[in-house]
């Protein structure tokens, strides 16, 4: 590529409008869906602001991958923040992430440094840790010290942390704890010494669809421009992270179909995008259930998967699947079972998580319902290939 093409590239319009909001570390503005866990935190540490003895206060927010742990708690710490500096009451809100920071030690001398301008050299933990509470005190402030990915630490480790105040004296610690773990890493170190220092346990619970919808709404209106994620396509997303139990998923889903239609020249996002990001992001197909699949469902699998390819929409109808699905069977001259064993296919290939369905009212139609169906995990036009590879070699074609 010559300068002349390297700088056209600038020059091509986006679909992007703040390509930032879409970023793993980003915070929004609104948090959405985690009205009960920020109320609870505020419950718990609002003392600091009331109270002038400044208790400390020690929470854990658990929940599996992708539900929000990680946002909800420096959401929480930003506002805590905004409130604090109102009242008067200067708050230092510090963030670590374990996988960066592997001990007690690592997390006690970066603090040391950013507050006393000390490497920590020649200090052992616990007189590092009273410099800096020393600092906090000096300069009538309080901190209130956020670690994710708690469990990297070693139980002793994160204990010390939950004791500070029995330590240093109430009087001293001007330092509350917010940890943040996912369930099973937490089970893994919960002592009962630990639980006890707890002043409470927050567990978030995957986000249902409506929740996924929610925000991935409120996501791609800050993210890009107008019209290019319609509503049908939020449904489809929305649907992926209510099947995997993780928004991060259809955060990233997001931010790859965007950038594939900038690299396209495209100016929306189309279904076939949202499954090809979708299977970069998350490749949940597995061959080894294809391969367990009878004749029947195979040929309903690729009925689907042309179907969705002909009619270029995020969803089709089992009408329009079973006309493909009786197509492929006479091609390989086998015969083709009625409609309603089709149905039966439907649901066999939803129980395996291999398509997902639903029902859908119609208010125009007479009998009122129709059947929607789905590819979650692979663009329609790789699954169809991989389906002719299948019949190609067990019907010598």
């Amino acid at each position: 590529m010559d300068e002349d093409k390297f700088r056209k590239q600038f020059m091509t319009k986006s679909v992007f409008k703040k390509a930032s909001s879409l970023d793993m570390s980003y915070v929004p503005e609104k948090l959405h869906c985690r009205d009960e866990a920020i109320k609870s935190l505020i419950y718990n540490f609002r003392r600091i602001l009331e109270e002038k003895e400044q208790p400390t206060i020690s929470c854990l927010i658990l929940g599996k991958g992708g539900v929000g742990k990680t946002v909800t708690a420096r959401y929480f710490g930003r506002n805590f923040k905004s409130i604090a500096l109102e009242k008067d009451v200067n708050i230092f809100v510090e963030y670590f992430n374990c996988i960066n920071f592997r001990s007690k030690s690592k997390i006690v001398r970066e603090l040391l440094a950013k507050y006393t301008h000390g490497s920590g050299r020649g200090f052992s933990d616990d007189e590092a840790l009273k410099l800096i509470l020393t600092q906090l005190i000096r300069e009538k402030g309080y901190m209130l010290l956020v670690i994710d990915e708690i469990h990297l630490l070693k139980p002793e480790e994160i204990l010390a942390f939950l004791d500070i105040a029995e330590t240093y004296g109430h009087q001293n610690a001007k330092l509350s704890i917010l940890l943040i773990s996912r369930n099973r890493d937490w089970m893994r170190i919960e002592t009962e010494r630990i639980l006890s220092r707890l002043n409470e346990k927050i567990d978030l619970k995957p986000y249902n669809v409506d929740d996924a919808k929610q925000i991935l709404e409120y996501r791609s209106e800050e993210a890009f421009k107008e019209y290019v994620i319609s509503d049908e396509i939020l449904d489809m997303i929305s649907q992926i992270v209510a099947d995997h139990e993780n928004m991060r998923h259809g955060i990233e889903i997001l931010r790859k179909s965007g950038l594939y239609a900038d690299k396209h020249g495209l100016s929306s996002v189309n279904a076939e995008i949202i499954r090809e990001a979708a299977n970069e992001v998350y490749p949940t197909f597995r061959a080894d259930i294809i391969d367990q699949l009878n004749d029947q469902e195979l040929f309903a699998l690729y009925g689907i998967s042309r179907s969705l390819i002909n009619n270029k929409e995020p969803f089709t109808l089992v009408d329009d699947a079973f006309e493909e699905y009786q197509i492929i069977c006479e091609t390989y001259s086998i015969e083709p079972h009625v409609k309603m064993s089709f149905r039966k296919y439907i649901r066999q290939l939803n129980e395996l998580e291999i398509i997902s369905s639903k029902t859908v009212r119609i208010e125009e139609a007479e009998r009122g319902r129709h059947l929607e169906i789905t590819l979650l995990d692979i663009p329609a036009v790789k699954l169809e290939e991989f389906l002719i590879d299948i019949f190609n070699r067990k019907f010598d074609l």
